[in-house]
């Protein structure tokens, strides 16, 4: 959308408000998302529907849940997307070429545990990403989502004991 004289304090204001939220945004996509581009790509789409939906906010004391709520919805969004997108195999010569680092990627690739919540329903992701990774209560978390307290309890706890159950399988796997 062009900026014109009648809407550039609007957006000002806008930047204002949301510009110290992005980094925090950015993190949360990238650890649900686990990809560095796809982060990038989840942040740009939450601050355009963030500004589409700004006239909207009423209280700009918590634009931080506002936008984290619009930034784990997003995730949620591609992560559903994931299931119904069909990966194919790059050819030998496309993949033996050297891609940029990605942070995200190489860390969690790293972090057993990261890799397992990846496996868990969208629902739950966003769930763990938000209580555990972002350390928000479970009354912040429903906030964020939307949703009542008693739905973040229940994706939790079935996220936990996925969780458990796939931690405790390898375990007994690793001492054979």
């Amino acid at each position: 959308m062009a900026l014109t004289e009648s809407n550039a304090g609007e957006a000002s204001a806008f930047l204002r408000l949301v510009q110290p939220e992005i980094a925090g945004a950015y993190r949360l996509a990238g650890y649900l998302l686990g990809d560095a581009g796809e982060a990038e790509d989840a942040t740009q789409d939450a601050l355009e529907k963030a500004w589409q939906a700004w006239p909207r906010l009423r209280q700009t004391d918590s634009v931080g849940a506002w936008f984290d709520r619009i930034v784990a919805n997003v995730c949620h969004d591609r992560l559903r997307r994931r299931g119904r997108v069909r990966e194919l195999e790059l050819d030998d010569a496309v993949a033996a070429v050297p891609l940029a680092r990605d942070p995200f990627r190489e860390s969690l690739a790293r972090d057993e545990l990261s890799r397992l919540v990846r496996k868990l329903p969208p629902d739950q992701q966003v769930v763990v990403a938000l209580r555990y990774w972002r350390d928000l209560s479970l009354e912040q978390t429903a906030e964020r989502l939307g949703v009542p307290l008693g739905t973040v309890k229940s994706r939790l706890y079935y996220a936990i004991r996925t969780l458990r159950r796939e931690l405790g399988a390898q375990s007994r796997e690793t001492r054979r």
